[in-house]
């Protein structure tokens, strides 16, 4: 019986005659095409072809989208070139193994058809599901990939960046879907007996076209906008904001790993008297963080956003070999198994989350930028320390200081640094007799705990001591601490199995770190005057059964003995509130009013701007001494990090 597959040159032939080698993207599709190679050889040739000239129009376009986007991922041109190789090569591969998928399933209907009752026009229609399919599935991808890389809140903010790439993302999806019809085409062709077996598509024209765009397009902005938060506002350039003098000189205690109840039973036994006296003001009741990381969860208490917002989801980040920026770390699910996979074929490695990630600012930066004096120490993702923004010693202030070396951002303004240097030694040392006094007669074990979260907090008090002065409208600081105690002496793997005589001098051990803290406190706030507010901020820390959080405020204007539920959100739009600032639409909390005087409230409404602005990275300096891997150790050694 005589071959019946039609010859490779009448296949080419018979496309040519009906346009399909006319363009240049048809040619280099159907160039796999060839004598003697079966249909399966054909399509996975062809897919590759289309997966490639996805990839090499995906890879630099979303690059260079992301340059704008992820600014702690782009850091330069070696960056967009790297992640254009990456992610194109990626994205070439899902095209690869989504075309041939269609185009063999495709393939295989047809020839159904065909053992069956004939149907004219069946391959044709085949073909062109297989594009559609391939088409919407790239499109559907693009429009989530767009939505993920925004920040939650900003897509419809982000109009002029927004609509062209709907735009380029349906005409793109358009191209990949009609190279599939005529791979699938052609394909079909090569698997028929005959080569008389219908392929002739309908005319195309520039209505057809253009109405499919017009589709594409329509339901690209749909799906977009299906997923978008009903939340988000229109874009706004940031205005200059009215700030209503209101007296106050706020400083903010920001204490981590506190249990209330704890705290509460301390403060009514006497042992706590700076605490007692914060507590016996107006307290706002905070639900536990969404996760026990303390970068996440005190970035998401000073920015008033979530973690998809600000940036920050972790204390760990990822880096991409041959980029110097960094991604958000998830570790969980998928996601985290995807992460493992990279990090074991070195695609990617652990690396430390800092300020480069934020995109949020915080509510000190909003003050600082409506003209307030402020003074920050050792909060999460400070660093670097952008000038310009009051005092900033970044949480790696400490390390600086102890190196030496040429500023990397720690310390802002630069000229701190010279004046802290000369004493810093002493300051270090008078830190760590501190808390080698404090914590006498404690077991060895425990005693080596609990000094080593003493020297944190007290080195950041001492610094505080330096830089924060009376005159400042704003002050606050964050200790970590009792985090650090309680995780390492009940919270750790040393703790399991202990007997409850131990357990019980470890619950002593921790009481005991309360009462240091509330000698510390005395260092901070000291005698108030009037004008003066104190807030204490605390969060549960890393402990496995989660509590509550806690904003407890006291002072001239503050109402006594108030208790009220409130969110970790309300944070932050209520300490600008008692700096006279207004709210920003852009954050999902508000002003708590209900804290403060009635005569308080009545001459200071509260008001509301569109947007704070966009927070801008500060650029690292040139010749600066970078302590990346110190950070790094001393997180490993105080247990965040393994």
């Amino acid at each position: 019986m005589p071959d019946q597959t039609p010859d490779v040159d009448d296949l080419r032939v018979r496309l040519r005659e009906l346009g399909y080698l006319d363009a240049g993207v048809n040619r280099f599709v159907l160039g796999s095409v060839r004598r003697g190679r079966s249909p399966l050889a054909s399509a996975w040739r062809s897919s590759f072809r289309i997966g490639a000239l996805a990839g090499l129009l995906f890879g630099p376009s979303t690059a260079i989208a992301l340059s704008g986007r992820l600014p702690s991922l782009v850091t330069g041109v070696r960056d967009v070139i790297v992640l254009g190789v990456y992610l194109g090569g990626l994205f070439g591969v899902g095209v690869t193994g989504l075309s041939l998928i269609a185009v063999l399933g495709l393939v295989w209907l047809a020839g159904r058809s065909r053992g069956s009752v004939a149907r004219p026009g069946r391959g044709p229609l085949l073909a062109r599901a297989a594009g559609a399919i391939v088409a919407a599935a790239c499109l559907a991808y693009m429009v989530l990939w767009w939505r993920t890389v925004n920040p939650a809140g900003t897509v419809w903010s982000s109009a002029a960046w927004t609509w062209p790439v709907l735009v380029f993302s349906t005409a793109l999806s358009m191209l990949i879907g009609h190279a599939v019809t005529v791979s699938t085409l052609a394909v079909e062709a090569q698997a028929a007996a005959s080569a008389e077996w219908p392929l002739p598509l309908a005319s195309r024209s520039w209505r057809m076209t253009a109405g499919t765009a017009a589709a594409g397009f329509l339901a690209a902005a749909t799906m977009l906008f299906l997923t978008t938060r009903g939340d988000e506002l229109p874009a706004a350039k940031a205005a200059p904001i009215r700030v209503v003098p209101t007296g106050v000189h706020l400083t903010v205690i920001a204490v981590d790993g506190v249990d209330r109840s704890f705290l509460e039973r301390l403060a009514a036994a006497g042992r706590v008297p700076r605490f007692a006296r914060i507590l016996g003001g107006a307290r706002l009741i905070l639900p536990a963080s969404d996760a026990p990381d303390p970068a996440r969860t005190w970035t998401s208490l000073a920015t008033g956003q979530s973690a998809d917002v600000h940036g920050v989801s972790g204390i760990e980040g990822r880096a991409i070999s041959g980029m110097a920026g960094t991604l958000p770390t998830t570790g969980t699910g998928l996601a985290g198994a995807f992460e493992a996979a990279t990090d074991l074929v070195r695609l990617t490695r652990p690396t430390l989350t800092t300020g480069l990630q934020r995109r949020a600012k915080t509510f000190w930066e909003v003050a600082s930028d409506c003209g307030l004096r402020s003074a920050v120490v050792n909060w999460w993702a400070t660093w670097p320390a952008p000038e310009g923004r009051g005092v900033v010693l970044s949480d790696r202030a400490t390390l600086r200081l102890d190196r030496g070396g040429e500023l990397d951002g720690e310390i802002a303004p630069p000229s701190l640094y010279s004046s802290l240097a000369p004493g810093w030694r002493s300051l270090r040392d008078e830190a760590r007799h501190q808390a080698l006094s404090a914590f006498e007669g404690a077991s060895d074990a425990d005693a080596a705990a609990l000094r080593v979260a003493a020297a944190q907090d007290g080195l950041a008090a001492a610094l505080a001591g330096r830089v924060f002065s009376s005159a400042a409208d704003l002050r606050a600081i964050y200790l970590p601490g009792l985090d650090i105690a309680q995780h390492n002496l009940a919270g750790g793997p040393g703790a399991a199995g202990l007997p409850p005589s131990a357990l019980a001098a470890r619950v002593e051990a921790i009481e005991r770190y309360y009462v240091f803290l509330d000698h510390l406190l005395g260092s901070l706030v000291g005698d108030t005057g009037h004008g003066d507010v104190v807030a204490l901020l605390t969060d549960p820390g890393r402990t496995d059964s989660r509590g509550s959080g806690l904003l407890a405020i006291t002072g001239d204007g503050i109402r006594a003995d108030k208790t009220m539920e409130g969110r970790g959100a309300d944070v932050a739009p209520t300490i600008l509130y008692l700096l006279g600032i207004p709210a920003s639409r852009e954050l999902s909390g508000r002003p708590r009013v209900e804290l403060v005087d009635e005569w308080f409230a009545a001459r200071v409404p509260p008001r509301v701007v569109t947007t704070y602005g966009r927070r801008v990275v500060s650029a690292r300096r040139p010749g600066s001494t970078p302590l990346d891997q110190d950070m790094l150790e001393r997180l490993r050694s105080l247990g965040y990090v393994r």
